[in-house]
């Protein structure tokens, strides 16, 4: 696929070095940001734009003055964006049915298309397999399971509605599906098998697996968090949020759970029997909270707000600090490198920015 020029800003704007040592460059682009993703192994930074294409920015040299623009969907929106398994490019999903893999080349191929149906949610297994890992995608009602190299391995339509989230479990072997009524859970093989269905009235919007494995939660269309715990399939509910809290990124030990959907960013600690009923940390305070990250490393949780800031607070001491203005529009996506040196963002009005943290 050839890449396109930047249609938006083609030089970035620099921050000077802060007092919490960090530098920031910012762009904005002509479509809103879907989704953000590190190409680690090709030393790219990815926006997925709702335009349909992916823009690129180089993290050895961030002050580029030309952003490459990859057209991966013509003609179409780009809904989904996660980087490829073999960190050399990035897996798309978009409104034209496909499931595109694209290399910061250009260089695309089409792994699935779903007629008439969308691709909006794409996750790859975290599994530490990196080439070897298991890739999923949901279209309508179906989730589609695929090796890294594009092979499928599975088809899952036995969903009771619209699929609204999927996620793996920390060792990729099972895929967790949300939808209308609850979430349906498969083992990660091509074997025929049963769902297993793990019920709650009401419509499920979101769904990530904790990190030790041990929870299932949900965002829903109340406004509540609800889980389950996989060792007795006990049901667990945290309301009073505002707003659906979509955002939703776990600790590296698996221990906290940071959410979006308030005004502050609410993590739950999930030690022992689950978060129900004990008090959450809250960080951040400020806009709606519509993006969360936890560093990978440390106690550390990026926001991105409403009113296109970015904040950092620290779990020990229950601090924060604001990081930057991104644009003026909610912040839709945030991603940090796996060594934690970089935070991407973008925001719905096509505000994006790299972060340089250093070392």
């Amino acid at each position: 696929m050839p890449a396109a020029p930047d249609a938006a800003q083609a030089a970035a704007t620099q921050a000077g070095a802060t007092q919490v040592g960090f530098r920031a460059y910012l762009w904005q682009f002509q479509a809103g940001v879907v989704g953000v993703a590190a190409a680690e192994a090709a030393g790219m930074a990815g926006f997925g734009l709702g335009d349909g294409s992916i823009a690129l920015r180089p993290f050895d040299d961030p002050e580029a003055s030309n952003t490459r623009r990859l057209i991966v969907h013509p003609d179409a929106a780009l809904l989904a964006l996660a980087a490829a398994p073999d960190g050399e490019g990035f897996l798309s999903g978009g409104d034209d049915g496909r499931l595109m893999r694209t290399a910061v080349d250009g260089s695309a191929e089409e792994l699935a298309n779903v007629p008439r149906k969308w691709v909006e949610h794409v996750v790859v297994a975290d599994n530490g397999a990196t080439r070897d890992s298991l890739v999923a995608y949901a279209a309508g009602k179906r989730v589609g399971l695929l090796k890294a190299d594009g092979r499928e391995i599975a088809v899952w339509e036995d969903h009771p509605s619209t699929v609204t989230g999927i996620a793996f479990n920390p060792k990729g072997k099972r895929v967790v599906a949300a939808h209308y009524g609850g979430v349906t859970l498969w083992w990660a093989k091509a074997e025929a098998q049963p769902p297993k269905r793990l019920a709650w009235k009401g419509s499920h919007v979101a769904v990530t697996w904790s990190g030790d494995g041990r929870f299932v939660m949900t965002a829903t269309q109340e406004n509540e968090l609800h889980g389950w715990r996989l060792a007795d399939g006990a049901d667990m509910r945290m309301s009073g949020y505002p707003a659906k809290p979509k955002g939703l990124s776990w600790s590296r030990d698996g221990r906290w759970l940071a959410t979006s959907g308030a005004d502050v960013v609410v993590v739950w600690d999930c030690r022992g029997k689950g978060p129900m009923g004990s008090k959450p940390v809250e960080l951040s305070q400020g806009a709606l909270v519509t993006a969360v990250a936890f560093h990978p490393r440390h106690g550390l949780v990026a926001s991105g707000h409403a009113d296109g800031r970015l904040r950092l607070g620290r779990l020990a001491d229950e601090s924060s600090i604001e990081l930057e203005q991104v644009g003026a529009a909610p912040v839709t996506s945030l991603a940090w490198t796996s060594d934690g040196r970089w935070l991407i963002a973008g925001g719905e009005g096509g505000a994006a920015a790299l972060l340089d943290f250093g070392s």
